[in-house]
């Protein structure tokens, strides 16, 4: 073979042949990155996360008749207040929910609700319509 073939078959090797199995490489391990679990580092963002999962539980609790879990549901909401840094997430939130009925739980979860919106935006209590106006 001459010097003209070596290099042609040079340059189909390293222009065609190492760039596929370098795309086969790459692709191999986005699609394993993209099957591990997405794990959080211990921090705020972690902790945040771990409520809103609470959260959901809490509220969706994975029955048919669409019963709240109250106590956990009335802790998850007044944890709220402990992340400021996440407002407008906590506040949008909180505005998307809406709970209808009556009882004990419901009627805490909704005061709840308007006690830690009115926290997160910074609204004085005796403005929003909780308790009496200072002299």
């Amino acid at each position: 073979m001459t010097v003209f073939e070596w290099t042609v078959i040079g340059l189909i090797v390293i222009g065609v042949v190492v760039p596929f199995w370098i795309m086969i490489g790459l692709v191999v391990m986005v699609s394993r990155r993209r099957h591990q679990p997405v794990i959080l580092p211990p921090g705020r963002a972690s902790q945040y996360a771990v409520l809103m999962r609470e959260f959901e539980h809490a509220f969706n609790n994975n029955n048919k008749d669409r019963k709240l879990d109250g106590p956990v549901l009335v802790a998850c909401i007044r944890d709220l207040k402990t992340f400021p840094e996440y407002k407008d997430a906590s506040i949008r939130l909180l505005e998307g929910i809406n709970i209808n009925g009556n009882g004990v739980f419901v009627d805490m979860i909704k005061t709840e609700m308007r006690t830690v919106e009115n926290h997160l935006l910074g609204v004085d209590a005796a403005v929003a319509g909780f308790g009496k106006p200072e002299k």
